[in-house]
């Protein structure tokens, strides 16, 4: 039943670890591994020889990293396996889903998280082009931000997103839901990346106008109406005009 399994590839530079990774792939009873190697200048070889479904690639390899290799094979349009960093450094993690990573795992890798992998690899497999569309959707998003969080990588849905704060290098996106999300940011790059929606009123504050129901101006901020919850953000008094100018251009364009 072996042509009903998953087929994997494994780059890993550390021969320890490829077996480590080896051994629990084939412990699941679901992947067969048809090919490895701890030399990354084989890998691209090995990719056109072998066709796996999915890659375990290392990061930060002697020569050759990760993202090298797979530069080289976007090169070779032939080759589209889902791509699985695996790397004990979580700060290439932005870079990974840049990549359009189908996962990222942090060694010393848990079972139980790869077996999460091989699950969505399989749901997503069975269910067709549709969900490759849909998670290629997902990746080429520009409502969805990537960014390094306090605890991991974190994705912000930008259109959920009532304001963002500012504190030294981190921001804090405030959702409609109440939930607020703390990512190692400067606002000011935020910035650059928002929709036409948003506004800066101030040094340390993004405002999506699109859920703004009056500007205070006794105590100069924004007010957001969710329900019976209010929310405000700060505004600099200089940026009243240009926010009121800003709403009027904005109505115009409907």
């Amino acid at each position: 039943m072996n042509s009903q399994k998953i087929r994997s590839m494994i780059v890993e530079d550390e021969p320890e670890a490829l077996d480590l990774l080896a051994g629990l792939l084939e412990a699941t009873g679901e992947v067969t591994v048809v090919a490895s190697t701890t030399n990354p200048f084989e890998a691209i070889d090995l990719l056109l020889l072998h066709t796996p479904d999915i890659l375990f690639l290392d990061i930060k390899m002697p020569g050759m990293s990760g993202f090298d290799i797979i530069n080289e094979m976007n090169r070779l349009t032939a080759l589209t396996p889902r791509v699985v960093f695996t790397t004990a450094h979580d700060e290439y993690a932005i870079k990974a889903f840049d990549c359009a990573a189908f996962d990222y795992l942090l060694k010393p890798i848990d079972p139980d998280r790869l077996a999460e992998t091989l699950r969505r690899h399989s749901s997503q497999a069975n269910g067709g082009k549709n969900d490759q569309l849909r998670q290629q959707s997902f990746l080429n998003n520009e409502k969805i931000l990537i960014f390094r969080g306090v605890t991991g990588v974190t994705f912000i849905d930008t259109d959920d997103v009532v304001y963002i704060t500012a504190d030294g290098n981190y921001s804090s996106f405030h959702f409609i839901s109440g939930r607020v999300e703390t990512v190692t940011a400067l606002i000011g790059n935020i910035e650059a990346q928002l929709g036409k929606q948003y506004f800066r009123t101030g040094r340390s504050c993004i405002v999506n106008t699109s859920y703004l129901a009056r500007i205070d101006m006794k105590q100069m901020s924004c007010v957001f109406i969710r329900g019976e919850k209010e929310y405000r953000c700060e505004i600099s008094r200089d940026k009243v005009k240009m926010l009121m100018d800003f709403m009027k251009n904005r109505f115009s364009e409907f």
